[in-house]
């Protein structure tokens, strides 16, 4: 378990596991990407703060915008839960697009499309 500061969303405490994050970026992703990876940044976004403490795993993308729509279908899905509520959804209706991996990316049964990073 690690205490984490999300920018303005506040502090919250991360249980040891895998995290799945949802986002996109609407140009540059190859950009977005590298700058995903680096330690050394301007903490900017809510996943910033995360990656601060994590490991970037395995990065996933699609030509596909519809971040919210992966975001609602894995919020119904067995074997995930939301550790911040409003984390890299401040911008829209979502619940949340950074979800706790209780069991296997694989068992999750994504749809085709959607940009993905999972982060350990």
């Amino acid at each position: 378990m690690i205490n984490i500061s999300v920018g303005k969303l506040g502090q919250f405490s991360f249980p040891a596991g895998q995290y799945l994050y949802v986002g996109r970026a609407k140009k540059n992703l190859e950009a977005r990407l590298k700058r995903h990876q680096r330690k050394n940044k301007t903490l900017h976004w809510h996943v910033d703060y995360l990656l601060q403490y994590a490991i970037l795993e395995t990065i996933i993308t699609y030509d596909v915008n519809d971040e919210c729509g992966l975001a609602r279908y894995l919020t119904c899905q067995p074997g995930i839960t939301l550790p911040v509520h409003k984390f890299g959804s401040s911008d829209c209706h979502c619940e949340s697009h950074l979800f706790h991996l209780v069991g296997s990316l694989c068992s999750l049964g994504l749809p085709p499309g959607y940009a993905v990073f999972l982060n350990s």
